[in-house]
């Protein structure tokens, strides 16, 4: 059998305020008891709570936002033996001594509906918090809750993360103020103040640093208001003796009888009863220290050395400051002029040296005095100096070392062939190797074809022998019927007389008066950039004659690729142009052509006389495209396109 009593409930508007706590054992019938009501909430009212057949009357208390263990929930259960191991009370149990025992909860949690587990109370929910709506959340956490700042604190506080409060920010000890070194920074709330600083009177500030220092007067005088005044000694008791009155002077004072009236630097010559000349640079009561005394007729004056002059105010030999007085001519280019006592120093910027002149900066040569400071090659400049290398060596990132250059790998990143058949690098420069077919020039860089046909490459002695790039090739004319070899050219089949037999002369001038064969060999994708918009390859020249016109037509017979990779060439890859000079033209290479591959073309020309058709020649141009890219620097060196005339 279950007994209990319910858990505090929150403010009821119907409760609360009343002279008298009321008992929710009075919303019970007759004969009943409240057990448990359902979880405590805002809206909970008296009508909420159930009554079941027997139970515990609980209090009507008003909510808090802290619970203690006292007026926690509880709930008593009858049990037998260690009646608390038995009861599993989640948080305290307590043994009443009779026939329950009582579970209760600790702060901030409620007892669950089972009367042992214990649940937490969410204050945030239930609306408990005192946080504040317009600049805090409430978290809830295990048994408690936290008030999480939502707002910034704003300019001058700062956010204490241990009680969620805006502090003030000191500026000043932090260091983040902006006040010059002449005002002293004074906290405020929210802010700072810089205050202007005062010294001493016996001080003047610094106005650099800012620093009070001490204002060194000479003898007579003394410090007020950061300047030297006049110390009246007169103003002192017994400076003078009986019968002597005290005579105030600029830095000193001197005692003459009562009744001289003599002016400053007179005395009364008791012998004669005028007054006569003081000499000052005899009696010691001169202030020209160790420069030279001059004495003059009631005063004197200092004869300063170098570096001094004369003060007529205080009689004194005072420092020239040449450095302020001649600014620029003291000291010469790249030197700083420190003034001192009775004189002036320069100093060098870093990389000069004081010259013998005491004012002019020499550069000083770094690389000769020390032969160490770079790796190759040392420059010096003015003031300083800076490391070079050697050519195929570019600089460290500490300005000291070389480092070789790659020069293959850096040319491979630029997409530039160095080398024609393979590139290797070695310590400063470069190695070049050349495929079959080449061989390495002077320069070590640029592979020079080998010219096989110079060498007699061809096996019979009819055959032409064509030098292609990196290759030869032999071809032997074959010529059509009819025709028949000509005998000076090796590259020419002349028609014979059965070519035209049974033919009229209008009809044997169609067929070509000779057939020829002319070879070129070129390197795969030639550079044709947009200043060089074709290459010629070959040019035809017939008779200039006025009354001879030449007409040409240009066709492509095949293009034959050498691997299935290859793209062939197409006829509109080349141009048929007119020439410079009359009855010429030239074909010219428009677009870069794959290798390797031959091409074959068949060049037409028409000869008409006074508009009258006479004669035909045809020529067969064999273009040998090479596997090899052109060569960087000599792409077109060797190249020369072909003449040759009808």
């Amino acid at each position: 059998m279950l007994r209990g009593r319910t858990p505090p409930l929150p403010r009821d508007p119907e409760v609360h305020g009343h002279p008298r706590r009321r008992l929710l054992d009075d919303l019970c019938p007759h004969g009943l008891h409240l057990l448990s009501p359902r979880p405590a909430g805002p809206q909970l009212r008296q009508r909420d709570a159930s009554c079941p057949a027997r139970g515990l009357l609980p209090r009507l208390d008003e909510p808090q936002r802290r619970r203690t263990q006292k007026e926690n929930s509880v709930l008593a259960r009858e049990v037998e033996g260690d009646r608390c191991a038995a009861a599993k009370c989640e948080h305290t149990c307590n043994d009443r001594g009779d026939f329950e025992v009582e579970c209760s909860c600790r702060e901030g949690y409620e007892l669950g509906p089972d009367g042992a587990s214990c649940i937490d109370i969410d204050e945030c929910v239930l609306q408990l918090s005192d946080c504040r709506l317009d600049s805090q959340r409430c978290l809830n956490t295990p048994g408690s809750f936290k008030c999480i700042r939502t707002l910034s604190c704003g300019t001058g506080y700062a956010l204490d993360g241990r009680t969620e409060q805006c502090i003030d920010v000191d500026e000043c000890n932090l260091g983040t103020h902006d006040c010059g070194t002449l005002y002293q920074c004074r906290n405020t709330q929210g802010s700072f103040r810089c205050d202007p600083k005062k010294c001493a009177t016996t001080e003047l500030m610094n106005p650099r640093t800012g620093e009070c220092v001490p204002v060194d007067c000479p003898p007579g005088y003394e410090a007020k208001e950061g300047q030297c005044l006049d110390i009246d000694e007169c103003q002192l008791p017994d400076v003078c003796g009986n019968f002597e009155e005290c005579i105030n002077a600029p830095g000193s004072f001197r005692c003459q009888e009562i009744g001289d009236l003599c002016n400053r630097g007179f005395a009364l010559d008791k012998a004669t009863g005028f007054c006569a000349d003081v000499n000052e640079c005899l009696d010691g009561t001169h202030l020209c220290g160790e420069h030279l005394c001059i004495n003059l007729v009631g005063s004197f004056k200092c004869r300063c050395s170098a570096g001094f002059e004369f003060n007529a105010t205080t009689l004194r030999c005072e420092d020239v400051d040449e450095c302020t007085k001649f600014p620029g001519h003291m000291c010469l280019a790249h030197s700083t002029c420190v003034n001192t006592i009775g004189s002036f120093e320069c100093t060098c910027e870093p990389g000069f040296a004081l010259g013998a002149d005491g004012r002019t900066c020499e550069d000083i040569d770094e690389c000769a005095a020390d032969s160490s400071l770079c790796a190759q090659e040392c420059v010096n400049t003015p003031g300083s100096f800076r490391c070079a290398c050697r050519a195929g060596f570019s600089l460290a990132a500490d300005g000291v070392a070389c480092e070789d250059i790659d020069e293959c790998r850096a040319g491979a990143r630029r997409g530039v062939e160095l080398c024609m058949g393979g590139c290797t690098n070695t310590v400063g420069s470069f190695r070049c190797e050349c495929p079959s077919g080449f061989e390495v020039d002077v320069d070590g860089v640029t592979c020079r074809d080998l010219d096989e046909c110079a060498l007699g490459e061809c096996p019979q002695p009819d055959q032409i022998c064509v030098n292609t790039i990196g290759a030869f090739k032999c071809h032997r004319v074959r010529c059509p019927r009819h025709y028949t070899h000509d005998p000076v050219l090796k590259n020419r089949c002349n028609r014979g007389p059965g070519a035209c037999k049974r033919l009229s002369e209008t009809q044997c001038r169609k067929h070509p008066v000779h057939v020829s064969w002319q070879y070129i060999a070129i390197p795969r994708h030639v550079n044709i950039s947009s200043q060089r918009t074709s290459v010629v390859l070959f040019s035809m020249k017939g008779p200039a004659a006025p009354e001879y016109h030449m007409q040409f037509e240009l066709q492509l017979i095949n293009a034959r690729p050498e691997n299935p990779s290859v793209l062939p060439a197409i006829r509109s890859n080349f141009l048929l142009q007119k020439g410079a000079e009359r009855n010429s033209a030239v074909i010219a290479l428009r677009d870069s052509l794959d290798g390797p591959q031959v091409v074959e073309l068949e060049l037409a020309l028409r000869l008409s006389v006074g508009g009258e058709f006479r004669s035909k020649f045809v020529a067969n141009l064999i273009v040998h495209v090479s596997q090899h890219r052109p060569q960087p620097v000599v792409e077109h060196r060797r190249r020369r396109h072909h003449d040759f005339f009808f």
